[in-house]
């Protein structure tokens, strides 16, 4: 039996001359490794080879313990074209569905994620600069750990519930707590790092993102890289886009 769906694309790997392996996060499915079988050809029913971030209608058919599904169509759409025309709006994206496929499991429907990360994708390409592109993709990060169920404790310390509040005068983040450490409790954790005021104020109210300066996103940033390294037991392959700001 063959199965609609919607889909975007987060991985391709080139199978043959004339086919490509995929890897899709659909609506309603979930995450599913495809076979595009002569979608390297002129004539085929994907509308040429397929590309990481292609989107659009899919047709295929399941696949057999926990095998490779069997794409027939895929009607890609050109809904994220101005992603490549800023390298950083590229590099956002990038490590958006990077996280996506390792922290998704195969055939586990999430579709309020895929709205997340279609609406991501698409307010991402009208971004005018590196610090708006890095605070859409804070936001999509921690929307991606809530999804899975691991967002960090970001309104108290993770460890003593002591509500966050300006009179702690230190903030720490430790990823084995998963989430923020009050000074009383830092010394309890190694993996501690240290925060400044304004990234945690952001960690606790996103809404501060707007207005906050460059180098508290940056560090915000980084803090996510080193908290998904730490989930990931390695660092991001796209993370390294980022680091360097």
């Amino acid at each position: 039996m063959l199965t609609k769906d919607t889909a975007i694309c987060l991985r391709t790997v080139d199978y043959s001359e004339t086919s490509q392996v995929l890897t899709l996060f659909t609506k309603t499915s979930g995450k599913i490794g495809a076979i595009a079988k002569g979608a390297k050809r002129k004539n085929n029913s994907f509308d040429g080879p397929v590309e990481i971030l292609a989107y659009g209608p899919v047709i295929f058919k399941p696949a057999p313990n926990e095998g490779l599904a069997t794409l027939a169509e895929f009607q890609q759409m050109p809904v994220f074209l101005l992603l490549t025309r800023k390298l950083f709006t590229l590099n956002a994206a990038l490590f958006a569905v990077e996280l996506t496929e390792a922290f998704t499991e195969t055939n586990d429907p999430h579709p309020n994620l895929f709205d997340v990360l279609f609406n991501f994708l698409n307010d991402l390409q009208q971004t005018q600069d590196f610090k708006d592109a890095t605070s859409l993709l804070i936001v999509f990060q921690l929307s991606l750990l809530s999804e899975i169920g691991a967002r960090p404790v970001m309104k108290n310390c993770a460890n003593c519930k002591t509500p966050l509040t300006s009179e702690w005068g230190k903030f720490y983040f430790s990823s084995n707590a998963n989430g923020l450490i009050c000074p009383d409790c830092q010394s309890n954790y190694q993996d501690r790092t240290s925060l400044s005021h304004q990234t945690a104020h952001c960690l606790y109210d996103l809404s501060k993102l707007t207005e906050a300066t460059e180098a508290t996103i940056n560090e915000l940033e980084k803090l996510m890289i080193r908290h998904f390294t730490h989930l990931m037991h390695r660092p991001p392959k796209t993370a390294k886009f980022f680091l360097k700001h």
